[in-house]
């Protein structure tokens, strides 16, 4: 048995509506458990029954408090009395009367336990006491009773049911009057969600099934009781994610020792090795960077600019959180500005159709946002019945973004356009906004760039982002690079709420993807014809 923090009350102290103020402490070395098959670090904590008098008359810190810890049993007498002080399960304490894991305990429990940890994980961080009857009496354990608890099969257990994992779970023992109360402390996440991966059932001898852990779920804390998240737990889960990304996203520079060179004869290459690196702004002030296999001039270190591998995967994780929350439906829930986040960093989206013409169509329909990007990652038939989808909506600004594609597509699908709308609206006493939109789109057409024409503005224009900033728009027509670079940053200040560069985003998005539609023209004007009867 390790050494650890000992436990012990009074029996005068020991109802639960009673001021607890005498304990019996001894304090010792923390121990590890360093055997744990999982990859969940638990600390493990035991208590004896050393006896020591202290009187702990300071006010407690609440327990939304120690539950929001990364270890909370750093001071184990205070979170014992905590503990002690709670009445019934609340957000961030439930009461288990078995042990943790074992032969006896059933599949019911078990798994009550699997959700109880996710769902402090995605809410606030929160307390497992196991020994306490579900009326708040602390009856315990001996330690023949807990003689199959093992904190690493419980971690194995809950890990075994979510992505990802749960880490940082914290484990001890606390020991009131001879018998012992395992406590598991699970921390709130920075990597919420937490979505279980298996599906749980029982037969029971009725014939009936139950089931205790639903797959691809995300559960949270409710007062006493874990459940689904609901819509508004997502919009806090996507909130706190995206503040966790911001940060993840400033870049960490590190420092790259370079071995020392040895006397050897000259390079195969026969010359220097270069390195070019293209300036991304004004300042002429900044070196070029030059690498050499000349010894002399080596400076001895690199200094580089590394981003995490990890860091993408969280803008697909919005993404499949997304999936769940839409329950199959082609929408994205939650909202504007999330929509501008994902798209500031669009290229690193994994390949999937279906995610491509939900965002086209929540771009097009739903925001009035930069969505070209995903156009183009759609075949010629779905954009046909997303352009069908759109001109449905007759008097919608939105079908201004029809209006610019037909431009960008070329002549064809430019006439095809011109000509349907001229049935439906030439005689009409009060023509849509888009229609005259478009008309004046087409009077601006004159053989020179598409984009041009689209964007309604000239290439001497300067257009401003950001901070300010200015660019001269000829100078994006020319440089698809820079204007994705530009537009990203334009989306990140949208998300930021800086709402004036919308219409920025919008410029930015046709300047770099417009000119890949002419390649398409043939094909979608096909498609158009075939969905839409003129």
């Amino acid at each position: 048995m390790g050494r650890g923090w000992v436990c012990a009350r009074s029996d005068a102290a020991r109802s639960l509506t009673a001021k607890i103020k005498i304990w019996t402490w001894s304090s010792n070395a923390r121990i590890k458990n360093e055997n744990l098959k999982s990859k969940c670090k638990i600390l493990h904590r035991e208590s004896n029954m050393e006896q020591q008098h202290t009187n702990t008359g300071a006010k407690l810190p609440s327990l939304a408090w120690f539950a929001r810890q990364l270890d909370p049993f750093q001071d184990l007498t205070k979170i014992a009395e905590r503990l002690k002080l709670e009445t019934a399960e609340s957000k961030h304490v439930e009461w288990k009367s078995t042990p943790p894991i074992g032969s006896s305990v059933n599949l019911r429990t078990k798994f009550r336990v699997v959700k109880a940890a996710i769902s402090f994980a995605n809410t606030e961080g929160g307390f497992i006491v196991f020994g306490i009857e579900s009326k708040g009496k602390w009856l315990g354990f001996t330690e023949a009773e807990l003689k199959e608890t093992d904190p690493a099969a419980l971690a194995e257990l809950i890990n075994g049911c979510v992505s990802p994992e749960l880490v940082g779970l914290n484990y001890a023992h606390l020991t009131f009057s001879g018998q012992i109360f395992p406590v598991l402390h699970v921390p709130p996440s920075p990597q919420i969600p937490h979505v279980t991966t298996k599906e749980i059932q029982e037969r029971l001898p009725d014939g009936k099934t139950v089931l205790h852990l639903n797959k691809y779920a995300v559960y949270c804390r409710y007062v006493a009781k874990s459940d689904l998240a609901t819509p508004a737990q997502f919009a806090r889960i996507i909130a706190l994610r995206t503040d966790f990304l911001k940060s993840e996203m400033l870049r960490r520079v590190k420092e790259v020792p370079v071995a020392a060179f040895v006397s050897t004869s000259k390079a195969s290459s026969g010359s220097p090795t270069i390195l070019r690196v293209t300036k991304g702004g004004k300042d002429t002030s900044i070196p070029a960077v030059r690498i050499t296999r000349n010894p002399s001039e080596a400076a001895g270190m690199i200094v580089t600019e590394e981003l995490s591998d990890g860091l993408f995967d969280e803008i697909n994780n919005v993404l499949d959180a997304n999936d769940l929350l839409a329950r199959n439906r082609s929408d994205f829930v939650f909202g504007e500005l999330i929509y501008y986040r994902i798209y500031a960093e669009r290229q690193h989206i994994k390949p999937a159709i279906a995610k491509h013409q939900m965002l086209s169509k929540v771009a097009t329909l739903k925001f009035y946002a930069p969505g070209f990007f995903w156009l183009l990652k759609l075949s010629p038939e779905q954009i046909a019945s997303l352009v069908k989808e759109v001109l449905a909506h007759d008097k919608a600004t939105n079908n201004r973004i029809v209006c610019r594609l037909a431009i960008l597509l070329g002549p064809k699908v430019t006439a095809w356009l011109k000509l349907l709308l001229d049935r439906h609206w030439q005689n009409h006493a009060q023509p849509a906004e888009h229609y005259r939109y478009f008309k004046k789109l087409i009077k601006k057409a004159n053989g020179v760039d598409r984009r041009i024409t689209a964007i309604q503005e000239l290439p001497n224009a300067e257009l401003i982002f950001g901070d300010s900033e200015t660019i001269l728009i000829g100078e994006l027509l020319k440089s698809p690079n820079q204007a994705s670079a530009c537009l990203s940053k334009a989306c990140m200040a949208v998300f930021n709420g800086d709402m004036a560069q919308k219409t920025v985003c919008r410029q930015l998005d046709l300047i770099t993807y417009g000119s890949e539609f002419a390649q398409m023209e043939e094909s979608v004007l096909a498609a158009l014809e075939k969905q839409i009867r003129l």
